[in-house]
Formats: structure tokens, C-alpha cells, sequence
């Protein structure tokens, strides 16, 4: 018996296969599984405090300030771009806007991402498909074959392409938006921050289109934040399909909370650490046999394996998800690129075990009404160092202690600088401490104590324990107010907050004649320090003969 249900549901519904929620995500969710399937970025985002205030008020169908921050942060004006619930609402909404039910039809390159024949088979559009070659990569000229005499009024093309990882060439793109002129091309770059291309934005306009996401690079998958960028008439045709209020109040918080200033350099150092962390990857398990090929592209690699269903099992022992991809190649899997954690244990899956210490790495966000702090640190890299806190001087001797130090330093702030220093140099030291201290770990194999160094006619002595128990001790004194905006007062009181932060002893001993030199004697003097206490030795035993720091 046809149930009423169906009697009543659309043909183009009934005709789409049932989902499954569960294989849709890669299998029944387990506690604690690692999720390397959905291509979200591994990273917490860069979001602090409570975003929740006013959520019973209907936030604005499109807020100024978002729409203004994503169309800074993408290149293009506010009258272009159209915010969405992810890139994909941004796909219905096309589909919906130009294609009639049972007449018009939209193109894909296949292998590509489902969502598009999927939203244009829910509104009864048809859907024409070229492929990839055989080696999975683009073919413009057969595209543009495929859809000249089709006449579809949609193209979606996914560059670089998930799930192979292809790159596009954004000429191949203009030059097929030029071929088919009655065709919308829209080039969907969810993963253009991963690849060597450049965007398309600064091109659109006519019959180009782009979308963009935030659910990648910037760590807001969750919170379903997207766009279009087309020309101003068809943002205006797309917003007719666009339900009233189409994003929620905390989403949008959390968007502009993280697109915030100081939060950009941790940004693109992630961004970097990811690429580059993938790279790793593809170089690790290419010497694995069952792994035919490796494509890298945007946050994720493609593997086609020789035997899928064997690997499926290894995984499910280990509770770890990938996402099989069997329409794209018969053994093709994509991995999402994890957490150095999430990384080392699906390399185990494949038997390739790590020889090496876990990074020390450790970011932080610290927000206050005075200030607002992102910081980044990584001990075993000497690179990058970006400094940002608005006084020249204290940037220059924040850069000393991580160049002397050897280790990686990211930091920005944004404080109340139009007051006075004062917010901004402590609560910088306090972020600062609290990131070396979590980028410490449990302090195996570490040198713990550490020097004194000359600099002109300054003696510069800092002696560091890293105890876990916080004091600090400054022997020195300042004839000038500030050097280069930076309190000379405030100097004993960073080392302070440090110390505090840090859970350390820290001593400061300078003396001389140029106040220049003597703060940046201790800064140096503090960065050798850390060199020393932070530096690991063959040994991993903790260096305490209490058995804890």
C-alpha cells in the first residue's frame, strides 16, 4: 500500500535515493572517534566568551557588519555578495532562483561534491555531467562540449575539486564563462585557501560567480557561514529566494568574533600549519603499499587504496573516520587533515608509527573588555614570528624573545591603546605566559633553568625556573618615562605577569647607562633564558627529583 506520504510527495523527491544520516557521516557516530571524513578544520574556533546575548530578538536578514567583514576579507563590495547558511544554501538558493522544474538543467565535472545534482534534482532540474579525464584532471575544452549544445543555466565548477583534490585553473574557468555566455559559471572555492591558485572574486561579474565559505580555512563549519559574490543583479534575483532570516544570531557573533583583527595572523599561520601538515602527510604515505596514488588538495588528501573494505575495518577498530569515495575511484578515500594527534593516529592505521616527541605547540585567545588577544606559539619551529600589539617597541621586544628564544611566535591584540599602554603590555604577558606554559606540556626532557648576556655597556642577567611555581624578582631601575611607547615602569611588571602566567621563577638583574639598551638587554637576556629552560635533551625524564613541575 502507497502511504500518504508518498501519494503526496513530489516525483523529484521520490525519485532521489533514500539517506542515510549515519553513512552520510561516515558511519554511526562513536564517543571520542577521530573525525578525519568531513573536511572541517581541526582547530577550536577563535571565538571567547558568551556569544548568546539577545537571541530573542530576529537578527538582520542580512547584517551590515557581516556582509561588510566578508566582503573586506574576500576583496569585493557589499553589493556583490550575499551571505548564506554555508556555500551550500548558496547553491539551492541559485538553483531555486533560475532553473524552472521540468525544463532547466545545471552542469557538474564529475567526480565532484554531491550537494550540487543533489539541490538540483530536489527543485526537477536535470543535470548534464562532464568528467574528469581519466587521471582526474580538468578538461575545459570537454566542459565546454558538454554544455554548449545542453544549454544548462547553471555550471558548477569545485576549484580545487573535492573529493579528488584537482586544481582548476582560473583561466580554464574564464575561459569557459567566455564560451558558454548564456550559461551562470560558478566557481565554488570552499578550499581555495589550501591551494596555489588565486581566487576568482576580483573577477566576477557577468555570467562568473563565486562562492566561499568559512567552514574550512576558518574553523566555523559548524556554525553554517557562506556566500555568493556575483554581480549586484543576480545577488539581488538570489535574495528573493532567501528565506527572511537566514542566519542565526549566534552564528553571525561567532563570524565576526573570529574574523576579528587580532584573530587574522593566527588565521593564516593555521592555514599555513595545515598545508603544510598535509604535505607531511602525502610524503609519509606514499611508501605505504596499499595506497595506489596520493592527490593533495585543499584541506584533505585523496588515496586510492587497493583494498577499501579492509581498510574500512581497520578503522572502525581504531574508531577513526575517513570518507570512502568509491563514485570517484573504486579504492578512492578521503582523509581530512587533523590534529597532530588525529594525524598520528590515523598514520598508525596504515602502520606507519611516529619515531618523533609530539610538538609542543599552544594557541590562545584572551578577551577582555580592555583588550583582545590571540597568540600562537610553537616550540620546536623558530618560524614564523608576527607581532602585532600596536606599540612598535614592545613588538620589537617580543620578536627578541621568540628569535632568541627559538621558538614560533604569533600574536596580535587590540587594546585601548587611546587610554594609555598599560591594558595591553600586561594582558599581553599574561596571554604570552599562559601560551608558553600550555606549550610546555608536561615538561619531559626540558632543560628547566636558564643566562646573562652583555649587550654595549649593559649587563643583562635572567635566571629562569621552570618550577610550575610562580615568583618574580627585578633588580634594576629606569631614568626615562618610556622607550619607543613602551613604559619603562611597565618592564618589572611584564616579567611579573609572565612569571604568574608562566607558573615560574623568574630573576631580572640589568644594569648600565642607555635605558634603551637595558630593556632590550632583559628581553634578550630573557629569550636565551627560554632557549635553555625550553630546549630538549635526548632524555625524556621530567627534571625534577619531586616526579612533577
Amino acid at each position: 500500500m502507497i502511504s500518504l506520504a508518498q501519494r503526496l510527495a513530489r516525483p523529484e523527491i521520490l525519485a532521489l535515493p533514500p539517506t542515510d544520516t549515519a553513512a552520510a557521516a561516515g558511519g554511526a557516530p562513536i564517543g571520542r572517534s577521530i573525525k578525519l571524513d568531513a573536511n572541517e578544520n581541526p582547530f577550536a574556533p577563535l571565538v571567547a566568551g558568551s556569544i548568546a546575548a539577545s537571541v530573542n530578538r530576529y537578527p538582520e536578514p542580512q547584517p551590515v557588519a557581516l556582509r561588510q567583514r566578508l566582503a573586506d576579507l574576500y576583496g569585493c563590495a557589499p553589493s556583490q555578495l550575499w551571505a548564506t547558511r554555508g556555500s551550500d544554501d548558496a547553491i539551492d538558493l541559485l538553483i531555486r532562483t533560475f532553473c524552472v522544474p521540468g525544463t532547466d538543467s545545471i552542469a557538474i565535472v564529475e567526480p565532484t561534491f554531491s550537494a550540487y545534482a543533489q539541490f538540483a534534482r530536489v527543485q526537477g532540474a536535470r543535470v548534464i555531467s562532464a568528467r574528469l579525464t581519466d587521471d582526474l584532471l580538468f578538461d575545459a575544452e570537454a566542459v565546454i562540449a558538454a554544455c554548449v549544445d545542453a544549454k544548462p543555466k547553471l555550471l558548477f565548477l569545485c576549484t580545487p575539486n573535492n573529493p579528488t583534490g584537482t586544481p582548476v585553473d582560473p583561466a580554464d574557468v574564464l575561459a569557459i564563462a567566455r564560451a558558454l555566455p548564456d550559461t551562470l559559471v560558478v566557481a565554488d572555492e570552499a578550499y581555495i585557501e589550501f591551494a596555489d591558485t588565486p581566487s576568482l572574486v576580483p573577477q566576477v561579474g557577468g555570467n562568473l560567480l563565486v562562492l566561499r565559505t568559512l567552514s574550512k580555512a576558518y574553523g566555523l563549519a559548524g556554525a553554517r557561514i557562506g556566500c555568493l559574490i556575483a554581480d549586484p543583479e543576480i545577488i539581488e534575483l538570489a535574495s528573493r529566494a532567501s528565506p527572511p532570516y537566514p542566519l542565526p544570531s549566534l552564528s553571525i557573533a561567532a563570524t565576526l568574533d573570529a574574523l576579528a583583527a587580532e584573530r587574522m595572523p593566527l588565521h593564516a599561520e593555521r592555514i599555513a600549519r595545515l598545508k603544510a601538515d598535509r604535505d607531511a602527510l602525502a610524503s609519509r604515505l606514499r611508501a605505504v603499499p596499499e595506497i595506489q596514488s596520493i592527490r593533495t588538495g585543499g584541506n584533505f588528501l585523496f588515496l586510492e587504496v587497493a583494498d577499501p573494505a579492509a581498510l574500512a575495518q581497520r578503522l572502525a577498530a581504531a574508531g577513526i573516520r575517513l570518507r570512502f569515495r568509491p563514485n570517484a575511484a573504486p579504492g578512492g578515500v578521503r582523509v581530512t587533515v587533523g590534529t597532530e594527534a588525529e594525524n598520528a593516529a590515523m598514520l598508525a592505521v596504515f602502520g606507519l608509527t611516529e619515531t618523533t616527541r609530539p610538538g609542543r605547540r599552544a594557541e590562545l585567545v584572551r578577551d577582555t573588555k580592555e583588550t583582545r588577544i590571540a597568540v600562537a606559539i610553537d616550540l620546536d619551529r623558530s618560524e614564523p614570528r608576527s607581532i602585532h600589539t600596536g606599540i612598535g617597541f614592545y613588538d620589537h621586544m617580543l620578536d627578541q624573545v621568540a628569535a632568541h628564544g627559538g621558538f614560533s611566535l604569533t600574536l596580535a591584540c587590540t587594546g585601548d591603546l587611546e587610554i594609555d599602554p598599560h591594558h595591553s603590555v600586561e594582558d599581553i604577558a599574561l596571554a604570552l605566559g599562559a601560551a608558553l606554559r600550555q606549550a610546555l606540556g608536561d615538561k619531559r626532557g626540558i632543560g628547566r633553568f636558564g643566562f646573562a648576556l652583555p649587550m654595549d655597556e649593559v649587563r643583562a642577567e635572567v635566571l629562569i625556573d621552570l618550577s610550575g611555581r610562580p615568583f618574580s624578582k627585578f633588580d634594576g631601575h629606569f631614568d626615562t618615562p618610556e622607550v619607543g611607547g613602551l613604559p619603562t615602569q611597565m618592564v618589572p611588571h611584564i616579567f611579573r605577569s609572565l612569571a604568574d602566567s608562566m607558573a615560574c621563577a623568574i630573576h631580572v638583574k640589568v644594569e648600565g647607562d642607555n635605558d634603551h639598551h637595558k630593556v632590550e638587554g632583559c628581553f634578550k637576556a630573557f629569550g636565551r633564558a627560554l632557549r635553555m629552560g625550553l630546549s630538549v635533551g635526548g632524555s625524556d625524564t621530567l627534571p625534577s627529583t619531586k616526579g612533577v613541575l
